[in-house]
């Protein structure tokens, strides 16, 4: 499981899981339009389903059926979400499609346990409750930036739409700088990438693997936590241009672009040291 393919299923499942809790259980939901409801979903359910595919080749090297079933969980939420997001663009009673896509999120969560199970099972520190709260963080980093992407972009074509909407979505960011944090703090707690490997041929094929300087001491901390710092920085230019509302909001966007690049340089910096 210590490959590029599982790092990233880890990050997209996150960011996959965290959106779908944003969409389907804030407040927002029914008060936008059903159109953007469906953007969203889609997206997400698109973003679970790379998270299943990634999963595919690392969990053929398991003995045990944990990968295969936080596959099988992933690829139900990932159905499960596209169902609702269908729901929703038939113009089914909104509630009926919010159900639908809170219980794939509850499928996607639990991928979270066999995962971290895995990572417990291979002496990771801290065990199953850390290997599922260094995902959930990772997950509300990554969910709340990309809805207050999908959402600045939405309101460049919904000029009726109060900011209220904005503002929450950016006072979320402001959170979820903080659940980013305790992600990458918890992964100190775990070793770089080939640590305690002698000279050999398992060596050889880790450093093949990882870039050198992700095997660099805290390097991935030291990474993590300055790339948190400008996503931080930008979440408080985001508070300010959402409560400004009007064509701030078109500025807001841009600034979510940029967190949008840069919040999954955060999440691999810190999920690499996962497994």
């Amino acid at each position: 499981m210590s490959s590029p393919a599982a790092v990233l299923a880890l990050v997209l499942l996150s960011t996959a899981v965290g959106s779908a809790a944003f969409l389907w259980l804030s407040p927002s939901y029914g008060k936008i339009r059903a159109g953007y409801d469906v953007l969203t979903g889609s997206t997400i359910a698109l973003i679970a389903w790379g998270a299943a595919a990634s999963l595919s080749a690392p969990i053929a090297t398991l003995t045990s059926d944990l990968g295969t079933n936080a596959r099988t969980l992933t690829l139900i939420f990932a159905a499960a979400t596209a169902l609702a997001s269908a729901l929703r663009l038939l113009r089914i009673p909104a509630i009926v499609a919010r159900l639908v896509g809170i219980a794939g999120f509850a499928c996607g969560a639990g991928a979270f346990y066999p995962l971290a199970q895995i990572r417990a099972d291979r002496g990771g520190a801290g065990g199953v409750v850390q290997g599922v709260v260094e995902l959930t963080a990772g997950s509300m980093l990554m969910g709340a930036i990309w809805l207050g992407m999908l959402l600045g972009h939405w309101y460049l074509v919904e000029r009726r739409l109060t900011n209220l909407h904005m503002v929450r979505i950016a006072w979320l960011n402001v959170a979820a700088i903080a659940a980013g944090a305790v992600s990458v703090l918890l992964s100190w707690r775990n070793p770089a990438p080939c640590a305690g490997l002698v000279d050999g041929p398992e060596f050889q094929q880790c450093a093949l693997t990882f870039a050198p300087i992700l095997r660099i001491g805290s390097m991935t901390i030291v990474l993590g936590f300055g790339v948190l710092a400008l996503i931080a920085l930008i979440a408080g230019f985001n508070v300010k241009l959402a409560r400004e509302g009007g064509r701030s909001i078109q500025a807001s966007t841009g600034m979510f672009y940029l967190a949008v690049i840069l919040a999954p340089a955060v999440e691999f910096a810190a999920k690499v040291r996962y497994f």
